[in-house]
């Protein structure tokens, strides 16, 4: 399993955001609810967001992403950085060890 950082920055202004946040955030939910997330959030300030996620790989993942709501609408750009966790809390280890099965 590979682990990375997702930089999404806001190309789009913020009254469209705040228009496709809520199917963005229904998008994202499934991706947590098979095991592929970790956490998400809007950055401080508001001009983009994070995500933490794992994927056997960054083109499987760039495959998944597509489908989210605020690429499809031309509101952000994604920035992808892979990393290893050398370091973690010991609640995170399932979650670390543990694949998903991806749905369609």
């Amino acid at each position: 399993m590979k682990f990375f950082l997702i930089e999404i920055e806001y190309v789009a202004p913020i009254e469209k955001i705040d228009e496709v946040t809520p199917a963005h955030r229904e998008f994202l939910q499934v991706q947590y609810d098979i095991g592929v997330l970790l956490l998400s959030g809007p950055k401080v300030p508001r001009i983009g967001g994070m995500i933490i996620a794992k994927s056997s790989s960054q083109e499987e993942l760039l495959d998944m992403m597509k489908d989210d709501p605020f690429l499809k609408q031309n509101c952000v750009k994604y920035n992808y950085k892979e990393f290893v966790p050398a370091k973690y809390q010991v609640f995170l280890k399932d979650w670390l060890s543990h694949s998903f099965e991806k749905t369609i």
